[in-house]
């Protein structure tokens, strides 16, 4: 009986032995898979802010594409304006305020009839239901500062690769201000051009006519006594005929191609000798003329002849302004890689603002007598020459015209 009794104690020690070997088993299994576990989460981990790293990247990127776009927009000149579907504005660049006049924080959100002239948004319908892929035109706008801007404008749909559906709506605002004055220009040089023509085919007419009453009235001077009444009205035809031949002489210089036949100046030397004849020829001249210059070694590249011309006509001009008398002033300044610049001053009542502007145009004038061709011709042989002659008022009354030379070749 005892026997029996070990017996079955050894068996549940066997039993229980191998339950705490069984036991140990399963730890181990256990722990192998903990640890497999632990290392996938590990690598989980990794991957995970691998991942989160890569994505902060890609927002980075995206934030500063997104940025790289939005200075793009700001920094065009042309107004940038898009639209969806529906027609809500979601960009709208400072340009496109600029032109408008309607601010961003008005613009944006909105829309687009409640933003554009009527004009445009009729247009902008036509793109936005599909019925035109793109429409441009012209079309006047107030800007941001109250002025009326000449606008060039480009209406495009918007759409997905591969998608045919309309997604929006792409508008582009252009400035035309620039190119209306372009525009203007050509259209007044073409204008000019023909009077030109015009006037040097007159001019050639009647040059024939004059010539023969110029020597007619010589004759009729000479047969006359000097005592004869009758006299003086000959000697006005005899200045009514020079008259016409310095205004036919203007106007053959206008007109005809000149050839500059440029050579490094010494400009003060040239200014002097020029003044110097100007004198001897009008003898009552009134007016104290001044040269005021920094160095005489002050030297320009042109035409010392045509350049004379420039001098006479913007020293008339000065003495015109001012018939009761008035100092006239030239002063030469600047030289080296600057090139020179000529003023020519007065202290006359000066140029009214509103013909600034039209001061240097072919046959503008705002003398009685004169025929506006003095100050065109002198823009003409200065912009031949490569400067640029500008028309100002002085501040202490009077004008100054600035002419603007280039430098000689060797500078």
């Amino acid at each position: 009986m005892l026997v029996k009794e070990r017996e079955t104690e050894l068996e549940k020690l066997e039993k229980l032995a191998e339950s705490f070997s069984g036991m140990g088993d399963f730890t181990q299994l256990m722990r192998d898979s903990y640890s497999k576990l632990e290392s996938k989460f590990e690598d989980l981990n990794s991957r995970l802010a691998r991942v989160n790293m890569l994505l902060r990247q890609s927002l980075a990127e995206r934030n500063r594409l997104a940025n790289y776009l939005n200075s793009i927009l700001e920094s065009l000149d042309s107004g940038v304006i898009v639209a969806d579907q529906d027609g809500i504005i979601n960009i709208y660049n400072s340009t496109a305020e600029k032109y408008t006049g309607i601010p961003a924080e008005k613009a944006l959100g909105a829309s687009y009839p409640d933003i554009f002239r009527v004009t445009l948004a009729e247009k902008a319908a036509l793109v936005l239901k599909g019925n035109k892929s793109s429409i441009s035109g012209e079309i006047e706008l107030r800007s941001s500062d109250g002025s009326i801007v000449p606008v060039a404008y480009s209406i495009t749909r918007l759409k997905q690769p591969g998608d045919e559906h309309v997604n929006g709506m792409v508008v582009i605002l252009y400035n035309l201000t620039e190119t209306k004055k372009l525009e203007n220009h050509l259209k007044r040089i073409s204008t000019l051009a023909a009077l030109g023509e015009m006037a040097a085919t007159v001019a050639h007419e009647i040059r024939n006519p004059i010539a023969g009453i110029s020597g007619f009235a010589a004759l009729l001077s000479r047969d006359i006594p000097e005592t004869d009444k009758n006299r003086r009205l000959v000697e006005k035809i005899g200045s009514g005929v020079a008259s016409l031949e310095a205004i036919v002489g203007n106007l053959l210089d206008f007109t005809k191609d000149l050839s500059p036949d440029s050579r490094k100046t010494e400009l003060l030397a040239l200014l002097e000798e020029t003044i110097s004849d100007y004198k001897t020829i009008n003898k009552n001249n009134i007016h104290p003329i001044t040269i005021e210059c920094e160095s005489r070694k002050l030297f320009a590249y042109l035409d010392p002849h045509l350049f004379r011309q420039v001098v006479v006509n913007l020293v008339k001009n000065a003495a015109q302004a001012q018939p009761d008398g008035g100092r006239i002033r030239l002063r030469i300044s600047g030289g080296g890689s600057a090139g020179v610049v000529l003023s020519v001053e007065d202290n006359g009542p000066g140029i009214q603002e509103d013909n600034l502007d039209r001061i240097f145009t072919p046959f503008f004038t705002t003398k009685t007598s004169g025929t506006g061709l003095g100050l065109a011709t002198v823009k003409k042989i200065v912009e031949m020459h490569g400067g640029r002659v500008i028309a100002a008022n002085l501040p202490g009354g009077g004008a100054a015209f600035t002419v603007e030379l280039p430098a000689p070749k060797e500078a």
